[in-house]
């Protein structure tokens, strides 16, 4: 049985993979492949873990977890979609590390899919642009403050995605990782859904290259932010609604973030470390990257 899980990153191209996988469900069955989402996994996996503390058989929590993930379905592969394992998209980093649990998690992981085929699947973004949309995510999430008060406990420019993918690796190296950067998805993604899922032939996947925006700009999050101490929602309807007009008026963009009120400094330092990362997480030992074609 192979389990090939994608944990991330938060804010990356999660509900864009999702939304392919749920649109080529039928072609996936046809070859023995099951997908599940966040909110399945988290909860079965919490499940499973507990089993294995109370002293149950590793194959019977095994068993369970497989059948209740896949409804009962005679697979082959079964793929998970969750970042949410790592940690939460509010808080995704420590002092000087992205998710800093992830070290714990994996022996979890590890220790529960034992004598099964595991895969990690993480695509990293530019921290300049992940940073500023875990913050626009914890107000949406009801969670406020400043932008400030959000990053001042963070060694911002010593984040590494290469030191997280050290810790996905396990002490020995032995977990296979295969990573890419989010803002190549557009032009890679069948490449990437074919990876992920094992699908034999990705030009009969149906999709687009479309990702989602779901998120504030961090000019609209520092808005938001200011307009909720002013205006504080007296319903949980109050603030979808105003949620939905900050969506509207200022969405997430592709753009380089552009901000008065965050050191332009500190953003051109971000994205050149987050540049030497990659060169540098190219040729690290036992990850695999997905690289955009190049065609003469």
């Amino acid at each position: 049985m192979d389990i090939n899980l994608y944990i991330g990153a938060h804010n990356t191209s999660t509900n864009a993979i999702i939304s392919i996988l749920e649109n080529n469900d039928a072609l996936l069955s046809e070859q023995r492949i099951h997908f599940a989402s966040s909110k399945v996994a988290i909860q079965h996996l919490a499940a499973a873990q507990k089993a294995l503390v109370d002293g149950t058989r590793l194959e019977t929590v095994q068993q369970k977890f497989i059948s209740a993930m896949t409804n009962g379905k005679n697979i082959d592969r079964l793929v998970i979609i969750s970042p949410n394992i790592l940690g939460t998209a509010t808080r995704p980093f420590g002092k000087e590390v992205f998710y800093p649990r992830t070290s714990g998690l994996m022996q979890q992981l590890q220790n529960m899919f034992q004598g099964l085929n595991m895969k990690l699947f993480f695509s990293v973004r530019n921290p300049s642009d992940f940073i500023p949309l875990c913050y626009s995510e914890s107000l949406l999430g009801a969670s406020f403050g400043s932008f400030e008060n959000f990053t001042q406990e963070v060694e911002l420019t010593n984040l590494r995605w290469s030191s997280l993918l050290h810790r996905l690796q396990g002490k020995q190296d032995e977990n296979h990782v295969t990573i890419w950067r989010h803002e190549d998805y557009p032009s890679m993604w069948r490449d990437v859904i074919q990876l992920l899922t094992g699908v034999k032939n990705n030009q009969m996947l149906k999709g687009s290259s479309a990702v989602p925006t779901e998120n504030l700009s961090l000019n609209g999050a520092r808005l938001f932010n200011r307009y909720v101490e002013e205006h504080p929602p007296r319903t949980k309807e109050d603030f979808a609604n105003m949620k939905a007009a900050f969506l509207q008026k200022f969405p997430e963009t592709s753009e380089p973030v552009k901000d008065v009120y965050w050191d332009a400094e500190v953003i051109q330092t971000l994205t050149d470390n987050y540049d030497d990362d990659w060169y540098y997480i190219e040729r690290m030992e036992g990850i695999r990257t997905i690289q955009p074609r190049i065609f003469a």
